[in-house]
């Protein structure tokens, strides 16, 4: 009797010293009453190979100027108009998502929001900085500038006001050394502007430069190549689609965007792929 009872005294003394460590480890969230919450998606290892996808939709609009032009030329848009346009996708139920968040989705890391629109400006001319900045700030918006490495601070963007435009949020990506048509040029020329622009960008801003866009949409098979070797994630062309198809790894280094002109009624249409050839 005595026996019996001293052992169902051990077995509920194992219960109360053993139950708490059972919990933690059924509910490794929570430690000592603080929620741990997992870690932000990031971009790190790369798939081999990727799952073909269907065609999604998902547009990539293309900026080059912020700015009144007079006569009014196609790679110009004025603030007003820009303005306008951040608004309509904001009124129409549009998402302004980051390029990460669009790679990532395309990778099928990630999920794609309804109506998704990426936005991104060539060339990195300053009113993009002066005119394009506050408007996307306004709404809340971010965006990806790929920028030519010859014209920062030299009439273009500067190196600090890049960095303010990282710390906001954007994205910067690479638009080469001098903007040459890359599919003329021999293997040591677009290795030098691949990589020594991708280098430039990473040593004065202090992040990772995983985006390209072909200069003029320019590319080949070989530049296509030569850009995966270099580091790049993903390359953007001039291709007039608001679809997206992933048939393989090479489909990320020929993603189509929408060039956007100074313009509503083509802007409305052209976002939702209505008109565009």
């Amino acid at each position: 009797m005595v026996v019996r009872k001293f052992f169902s005294i051990l077995t509920l003394l194992l219960c109360l010293v053993l139950l708490p460590v059972i919990s933690l480890r059924s509910n490794p969230k929570e430690v000592k009453g603080v929620t741990v919450e997992p870690a932000p998606t990031q971009i790190s290892s790369v798939p081999e190979e990727t799952i073909p996808r269907d065609k999604f939709y998902a547009p990539i609009l293309s900026y080059h100027h912020i700015a009144r032009r007079w006569p009014q030329n196609s790679y110009y848009v004025s603030p007003e108009i820009f303005d306008e346009q951040m608004a309509w996708l904001k009124v129409n139920g549009y998402r302004v998502i980051s390029f990460d968040d669009f790679y990532l989705a395309a990778r099928g890391q990630g999920t794609l929001p309804p109506k998704p629109v990426v936005l991104t400006f060539d060339d990195g001319n300053r009113d993009q900085y002066t005119n394009a900045f506050p408007i996307l700030k306004k709404y809340g918006l971010t965006a990806t500038f790929f920028i030519i490495v010859k014209g920062v601070g030299r009439g273009g963007i500067t190196w600090e006001e890049l960095k303010e435009l990282i710390e906001a949020g954007n994205i910067v990506g690479s638009h080469t050394i001098n903007h040459p048509n890359l599919s003329k040029m021999s293997p040591l020329q677009l290795k030098y502007e691949l990589e020594e622009s991708k280098k430039i960008l990473e040593e004065n801003l202090g992040t990772k430069i995983n985006y390209l866009n072909y200069p003029g949409g320019a590319f080949s098979q070989r530049v296509l190549e030569a850009a995966r070797d270099a580091g790049y994630l993903a390359a953007v062309t001039t291709r007039h689609r608001v679809e997206q198809e992933i048939k393989n790894n090479d489909s990320f280094f020929t993603l189509p965007r929408v060039h956007v002109d100074d313009e509503m009624p083509t802007f409305i249409d052209w976002v939702q792929g209505i008109n565009l050839e």
